[in-house]
């Protein structure tokens, strides 16, 4: 068993609960760490045996470009598209940043993460 992590995707992106969050929309950062077997590849030194960290980037990408009111909801459908696609997976978890968000006072960020 194996742990494959991908860290710091930045994306800009448009969601939020408030108009102007999706209009004007602000910075994200992705993080993913995901559980699999890839014995076979590193015994075989073939893609096959793993799973492709390009194609998860690819839905993180695709997945940030449909406006949400929720970070939450965007977490969910990024990591019901990656169990669907690898259900080699045993588990694994998702996090997204909201960098910036537009609340009173002086906040970095909000940081969700869902398990799988």
């Amino acid at each position: 068993m194996g742990l494959i992590t991908i860290k710091g995707l930045k994306v800009y992106a448009y969601h939020g609960v408030h108009e102007v969050e999706q209009i004007v929309g602000q910075w994200y950062e992705i993080n993913l760490s995901l559980s699999v077997d890839f014995k076979k590849a590193e015994d075989n030194d073939d893609l096959l045996g793993t799973i492709d960290y390009s194609i998860v980037n690819e839905i993180v990408l695709s997945e940030m470009k449909i406006k949400s009111k929720l970070i939450e909801h965007v977490g969910g459908r990024i990591k019901s598209q990656i169990q669907s696609l690898f259900p080699s997976i045993t588990s694994g978890e998702v996090s997204i940043t909201k960098l910036n968000p537009p609340v009173k006072g002086s906040l970095y960020s909000v940081t969700i993460t869902t398990k799988f």
